[in-house]
């Protein structure tokens, strides 16, 4: 597995073994695609460093939806929960070397 969209896949399906509704991993789907839309799904995870991670919590594509609304706090913090997770999993099945996380997150 090295890019963001491989992760993606190899995620979802490791919270479907671990007995996750079909409506949270719709949801989770839902912020992967968010995350590859401003990452690329084509990023190769080691390429991914903290800085970009910051930029990605302050970006437009994750504080606004599509027609410039704001969404809703929880719906931020739960892609961003989403998204450390994800990275936490890619760590834990060796596929980075370190959580690619900003200082203050």
């Amino acid at each position: 597995m090295e890019t963001l969209q491989e992760l993606s896949q190899a995620y979802l399906e490791h919270l479907r073994q671990k007995g996750k509704t079909e409506r949270t991993l719709y949801t989770y789907g839902k912020d992967c695609e968010q995350i590859q839309a401003f990452f690329g799904p084509d990023k190769k995870l080691t390429n991914i460093l903290p800085v970009h991670v910051g930029k990605f919590f302050k970006s437009d594509e994750l504080l606004k939806m599509p027609n410039g609304k704001g969404r809703a706090p929880a719906t931020v913090n739960k892609t961003r929960r989403v998204f450390k997770a994800m990275l936490a999993y890619a760590l834990e099945e060796g596929h980075i070397k370190s959580l690619p996380m900003p200082k203050n997150q």
